[in-house]
């Protein structure tokens, strides 16, 4: 009887592909994070604004940039990934922070809709993947860097976690605005650039 196929290891990006795709994360979480900051007033609203920006900035751009950077492979790029991913949880919870902050300076309740559901339920998990990254698989002193099981925990949690970031993202806008254009313009990319960040 033949052995098993093992399935084929993830393709490496190409430096080419790495560039584009991180310049466009950066592009996107600075244009589309401000264009959804300023909804629905087209205004800056204190301290509001800074949810969307930040939480795009987060997970969508520094944890985006860690999961490609990731997957260049070796151990300076496996540190890089931890340090772009938790620049995101940092920002995340500086976003949750502004709306925590917002909603309590106008008296309204917190987690009452899906959107903040699963926002809170992504940025709480990607705090947690973060610190088991940081303690179990960091390449220097993880306690059990070598376990094939947890990274491969890791890895698909990671891709389900910003799933749900960027989802949540697209329903707050759409609380905000029904506005075709606006939702094509932050929508689209997430949905086109996904297959090169979540596969």
């Amino acid at each position: 009887m033949p052995a098993p196929q093992r399935a084929a290891p993830a393709t490496k990006p190409s430096a080419t592909t790495y560039v584009s795709i991180v310049g466009f994360y950066v592009l996107y979480a600075l244009g589309g994070g401000y264009m959804v900051a300023t909804q629905p007033s087209g205004g800056w609203q204190q301290p509001f604004s800074w949810h969307p920006l930040l939480m795009t900035i987060g997970m969508v751009a520094f944890m985006g940039i860690g999961a490609m950077t990731k997957k260049l492979g070796g151990y300076d790029n496996t540190k890089l990934h931890a340090i772009f991913s938790w620049s995101g949880i940092f920002c995340t919870l500086g976003g949750l922070y502004a709306i925590y902050t917002n909603k309590e300076q106008m008296g309204r309740p917190h987690l009452t809709s899906w959107h903040s559901w699963i926002g809170i339920a992504a940025a709480v998990n990607a705090l947690c993947l973060g610190l088991v990254g940081s303690i179990v698989l960091h390449p220097d002193f993880g306690v059990d860097k070598t376990n094939k099981t947890i990274r491969f925990a890791h890895k698909t949690g990671a891709r389900l976690v910003l799933a749900l970031a960027w989802g949540a993202a697209f329903v707050g806008l759409y609380k905000m605005t029904q506005e075709p254009t606006m939702l094509i313009l932050y929508g689209a990319p997430l949905v086109i650039f996904a297959p090169f960040t979540l596969i």
